[in-house]
């Protein structure tokens, strides 16, 4: 191995193709990532009392769409996981939680960024945000909002990530229901 090789190019994400079916592995690299269909899972955090959602400040080292909001927490999955470890291996990475997670259901995003079979888990949280954030290289803030202000926040122009937008509908109509 070459010593200049990046840690990124070690880990590889499925490649799927449009039916969802594994193809090939890729490099964790979003130029690369952006070309093809990938999986990746959604986890929303939501507090149980008021039902607002655990969203995020992606944090500026991300190669994809660094600074803005989104919903939940996301995650590639890896070649050696399923959705759910993926979902889980990121719920422990961000928020240093590790809670049992319900899954929702499956989708399909494209734009012209990115191209995902995504599955969206939720788990209910009643703590503390206070040291929440534990990886400031994935993640800058984290604020309690709710599905009305997201909505409204959103249409006044704040950016959120497309796909986090679109499975926080998917939420909306099956636990949230605002």
């Amino acid at each position: 191995m070459k010593d200049n090789q990046n840690e990124s190019e070690l880990i590889k994400a499925k490649v799927v193709d449009i039916n969802n079916h594994v193809i090939d592995f890729i490099s964790i690299d979003y130029k690369l990532l952006s070309k093809v269909i990938h999986q990746a899972t959604f986890l929303f955090v939501i507090e149980k009392q008021t039902f607002r959602i655990f969203c995020h400040k992606r944090s500026q080292s991300k190669q994809y769409q660094p600074g803005t909001f989104s919903t939940c927490f996301t995650g590639i999955v890896l070649e050696t996981e399923d959705y759910r470890q993926c979902a889980k291996r990121k719920l422990i990475q961000e928020t240093g939680l590790d809670l049992e997670l319900t899954y929702i259901n499956s989708f399909y995003f494209e734009s012209k960024k990115n191209k995902i079979w995504g599955q969206i888990f939720y788990t209910f949280y009643d703590g503390q945000i206070i040291n929440f954030i534990q990886d400031p290289k994935e993640v800058e803030e984290i604020e309690l909002m709710s599905y009305k202000e997201i909505v409204i926040r959103e249409q006044n122009g704040e950016i959120f990530t497309p796909e986090s937008i679109q499975a926080l509908h998917f939420l909306n109509k099956r636990v949230l229901r605002q």
